[in-house]
């Protein structure tokens, strides 16, 4: 191009800075300018190939942008996260992811939505991060599966703290010890009343269990003997979503189905927007098969996980 000078540099600037910066189009930059709006653009152009113009993108801190991006078209996500850790392990991931997804709340959840909530030792970590709630509603989406503390009724418990917001506790376990059981447990007024938003809830967090190898707090269920974890295991069991048990293929298996006390399958899937929050070398093939089966549209996972899953 003819005009190398500062003099040039200097008109260069100016329409990049009422372009990209004060928001002009090239249409009045060129009426007031005097140049035909095919000599803005190109001089636009120009400020680019000269550094005058400098793109900077700029991601959160301690995401890794690409993998995220590959995360979410290789499986067809709405929303996929690749957390950067310092170490590939369990502890870090569940501490590390708990916190990112406290940070992630306010893109998933709106004034309008009603969120639930799995059990699970990462979310926990996430409801001790939050300081605030975005929605009207948390719903236990499962019962009590292991120890107290790590329980989706911990997890409801520290949100409904929150100002505004009705929880919608399950006072019962996961798993009970036969159908008739589970029955009379759904008839009581308060697990009844909670399983009854199971179909208003329009945003879902979950934790991901893992059968092989085994990481999951449904499992360590007492009403699960070692002659159901046995068949479940020859049946192809290796995840879990709340009680929704699935294969590598991601198949779901039914067998426990009347003797849960959580959101079905049918139920989950019917939920807009379902973000799994689960990571860790234990847990890569179960998530693997949860993203297999399609019962998330989301999923936040750490670096290392996430390379596992793309390559695989």
């Amino acid at each position: 191009m003819a005009n190398v000078g500062p003099l040039s540099n200097v008109q260069l600037a100016h329409i990049a800075r009422e372009h990209y910066v004060n928001g002009k189009s090239r249409v009045e930059i060129a009426d007031e300018t005097g140049l035909s709006r095919f000599k803005v653009g190109r001089m636009l152009d120009e400020a680019v190939e000269k550094g005058i113009i400098r793109f900077e993108i700029v991601s959160t801190p301690g995401i890794d942008l690409d993998l995220s991006m590959r995360l979410k078209q290789r499986f067809g996500l709405d929303h996929g996260v690749a957390v950067e850790l310092p170490v590939d392990t369990d502890a870090e991931a569940q501490s590390t992811l708990g916190t990112v997804a406290a940070s992630l709340v306010d893109e998933l959840v709106g004034p309008d939505d009603i969120l639930g909530l799995t059990s699970g030792r990462t979310l926990n970590v996430m409801a001790r991060q939050l300081q605030e709630l975005p929605c009207r509603a948390a719903v236990q989406l499962a019962g009590v599966a292991g120890p107290i503390q790590e329980s989706g009724l911990e997890v409801i418990r520290r949100l409904s703290s929150f100002p505004g917001v009705q929880p919608w506790p399950i006072y019962a376990s996961l798993v009970m010890s036969d159908a008739q059981t589970a029955r009379g447990v759904l008839r009581q007024p308060g697990v009844k009343a909670a399983v009854e938003m199971f179909d208003e809830v329009t945003v879902a967090l979950c934790a991901v269990g893992s059968w092989v190898p085994p990481n999951s707090l449904m499992m360590m269920n007492p009403a699960i003997t070692d002659a159901d974890r046995s068949m479940l295991l020859r049946r192809g069991v290796v995840a879990e979503v709340a009680s929704t048990l699935v294969t590598d293929r991601g198949d779901v298996i039914h067998d426990l189905d009347d003797r849960c006390i959580a959101v079905t399958e049918q139920q989950l899937r019917a939920i807009p927007t379902r973000v799994a929050i689960a990571g860790g070398p234990s847990k890569t093939r179960a998530i693997r098969a949860v993203l297999t089966s399609g019962l998330i549209t989301g999923l936040v996972t750490d670096a290392f996980t996430a390379s596992r899953l793309v390559a695989g």
